[in-house]
C-alpha cells in the first residue's frame, strides 16, 4: 500500500502549526526541498524568535544573512561609512551567491529594539574580526542595516516601534510594507525626536490594525502627540484588541483610553489595562464593549463601587483577570457578577489580604459563573487558599492554580481538595506556587499525594503567575 501524498496546503498547515515547537521546525529543514522552503518561510518570519538573543554569535549570523542581500546602493553606503571613519576596509556581500533562499523577504514581524540589539552584537563581532578600531559609526551602520532589512521584506504583519522614533528614510521604506499590518506595539524606549511622532507617516498607510499594544507609555508625549495618536486609533477599521501595559502615573492617558474604548466599543473583543487610575475613567466605557471576550485589569486603582452600573453585564466574556488591584472587594465582586454565565476562566489575586478574595467574592463566583472551568489564584494568603478550597464543591474545574504568599503549609493536607478530586472527577491540571511546602517534601506524604493525583489523571505543574499581562 502506497503512502498518502500530502499536498502543499497540508504541508504548509503542518509546519505553521509547529511554530511553537522549535525542534520540529528545524527538523523540517532536512526532510526535502519543499519542506525546507516552507520551514524557512516560517522561521524567518521572525528569526530572532527562535534564537537566544543573549548569544552574540546567533545575532551575528542572522544579521550577516540580511547583509548578504545588500543591494549595490547599500554596499556603497556602508563602504562610505567606513571610509568616513578612516577605516581602510572594503565591504562586500559575495556570500549571497551561495545562499539557497532570499531569507529577508519572509520577514513578517519587526521589533526595532530586538533588531537593534542584534545589530549591536553583529557590529561588535564584525569589528573584532576585521580589526576595526573606530566605533563612532555605530548609529550610521545600524541605520543602513535597518533600512536594508525593511527593504528586503515584502509585507509586515507585526510591528514594534518607538512612538517618537522618527527616521524619515526608514519610515518611507516601511510605508508600503504595513498596509495589512495587524499587530502594532508602541513603546518609548528609543526616542530620537520628542517633537514628532510616527503617526503622521503611518496614518495613510496603516488602517487595518486588529491589535494595538501600548507598552510603558510615558509622559514624553504631550497633548499634540496624544491627539495624533488618538486620531490614528480612530482611523483603524476594526480594532479588536487594546492593551495598555505599565503606564506611568504621571501621564494623563485618560483621553487615550476613553476614546479608544468608545470609538471601537462594537469591535473590541480583548481589553487589558494595567497600571491605570480609574478615578476619572468610568467603568461604563468597558461595560459598553459589548463583544468583549477577554478582560484583564491588573495593578489598577480608583474604581468605586457606588459609581458603577449594577445592572449591566457582559454577554460574551470568557476570560477575566483581576489581579493586584487597589480597590474594594465589592468592586471585584461586581465585575465577576457582570461576567456571569459566559465566564470560563478567572484569575484573581490580591496585595492586601481579603481585599479581593473573601466569602462575598467566592459566593458571587459560584452563583453567577456556573460554567467556570479554570480558576487561578495569582496571589493571596494561605488562609485565603483554604477558603477558596472550601468552595470547590460548587465548581466543575478543569484547571486550578494556587499561589500563596507565605512559605508555609501545603494543600496536600486539604480534605476539601482531596474530596473534590475524588468525587468531582473533572480536575485535569493542578498548579502549585513555589511557596507551597509540597516542593520541600521528599517523604511518604508527597509520594502518596502524587499517586493519588496519578490515579485520578490530574497533572501537577509549578504555577508561576507573571507580574505582567499573561492573557
Amino acid at each position: 500500500m502506497s503512502l498518502p501524498i500530502l499536498n502543499s496546503d497540508i504541508i504548509l498547515e503542518i509546519i505553521k502549526n509547529s511554530k511553537d515547537n522549535t525542534d520540529s521546525l528545524f527538523n523540517f529543514l532536512f526532510v526535502n526541498k519543499y519542506f525546507s522552503k516552507v520551514a524557512v518561510s516560517v522561521l524567518w518570519e521572525n528569526p530572532f524568535k527562535y534564537h537566544n538573543l543573549n548569544r552574540d554569535s546567533q545575532n551575528y549570523s542572522i544579521i550577516q544573512t540580511y547583509i548578504n542581500f545588500f543591494n549595490e546602493e547599500e554596499c556603497n553606503e556602508i563602504n562610505q561609512i567606513f571610509k568616513n571613519i578612516n577605516e581602510v576596509f572594503k565591504f562586500n556581500n559575495e556570500q549571497e551567491k551561495s545562499l539557497r533562499f532570499h531569507y529577508g523577504k519572509y520577514l513578517k514581524e519587526f521589533n526595532f529594539q530586538v533588531t537593534r540589539k542584534a545589530i549591536d552584537s553583529w557590529y561588535s563581532i564584525f569589528k573584532e574580526k576585521n580589526n576595526i578600531k573606530n566605533g563612532s559609526s555605530r548609529y550610521n551602520i545600524e541605520e543602513c542595516i535597518m533600512k536594508s532589512i525593511m527593504r528586503q521584506c515584502q509585507k509586515l504583519d507585526s510591528l514594534n516601534w518607538g512612538i517618537c522614533l522618527v527616521n524619515e528614510g526608514l519610515l518611507k521604506i516601511m510605508q508600503d510594507k504595513i498596509k495589512d499590518l495587524k499587530y502594532f506595539t508602541i513603546d518609548h524606549y528609543y526616542s530620537i525626536n520628542y517633537e514628532k511622532s510616527i503617526f503622521g507617516y503611518l496614518k495613510n498607510h496603516c488602517k487595518n490594525i486588529s491589535c494595538l499594544t501600548i507598552d510603558d507609555y510615558h509622559d514624553i508625549c504631550g497633548d499634540k502627540l496624544t491627539e495624533e495618536f488618538i486620531s490614528f486609533i480612530e482611523l483603524q477599521n476594526g480594532l479588536n484588541e487594546f492593551i495598555l501595559d505599565h503606564a506611568e502615573e504621571e501621564y494623563e492617558y485618560k483621553d487615550l483610553i476613553t476614546s479608544t474604548l468608545e470609538f471601537h466599543a462594537n469591535n473590541l473583543t480583548k481589553v487589558i489595562l494595567n497600571g491605570v487610575d480609574f478615578s476619572d475613567i468610568s467603568f461604563d466605557y468597558i461595560d459598553k464593549c459589548i463583544n468583549l471576550k477577554v478582560l484583564g485589569l491588573r495593578y489598577n486603582k480608583g474604581l468605586i463601587f457606588d459609581d458603577m452600573d449594577l445592572y449591566t453585564s457582559f454577554k460574551n466574556l470568557k476570560i477575566l483577570d483581576l489581579s493586584y488591584n487597589e480597590w474594594s472587594s465589592e468592586v471585584t465582586t461586581l465585575i465577576i457578577k457582570k461576567a456571569g454565565k459566559s465566564l470560563t476562566s478567572l484569575t484573581i489575586g490580591e496585595n492586601n489580604i481579603k481585599q479581593a478574595i473573601n466569602d462575598d467574592t467566592l459566593i458571587a463566583l459560584t452563583n453567577s459563573c456556573p460554567n467556570i472551568r479554570s480558576l487561578s489564584i495569582s496571589k493571596t494568603s494561605s488562609e485565603s487558599i483554604k477558603m477558596v478550597l472550601s468552595y470547590l464543591k460548587d465548581l466543575k474545574l478543569v484547571t486550578l492554580q494556587l499561589f500563596q504568599i507565605e512559605k508555609k503549609g501545603t494543600i496536600m493536607k486539604s480534605e476539601d481538595l482531596l474530596n473534590y478530586i475524588e468525587n468531582e472527577k473533572s480536575l485535569f491540571k493542578l498548579g502549585l506556587g513555589k511557596n507551597d511546602k509540597y516542593w520541600d517534601y521528599y517523604n511518604e506524604r508527597r509520594r502518596n499525594f502524587e499517586k493519588f493525583l496519578k490515579k485520578h489523571n490530574v497533572k501537577l505543574i509549578a504555577y508561576k503567575p507573571k507580574n505582567n499581562n499573561v492573557l
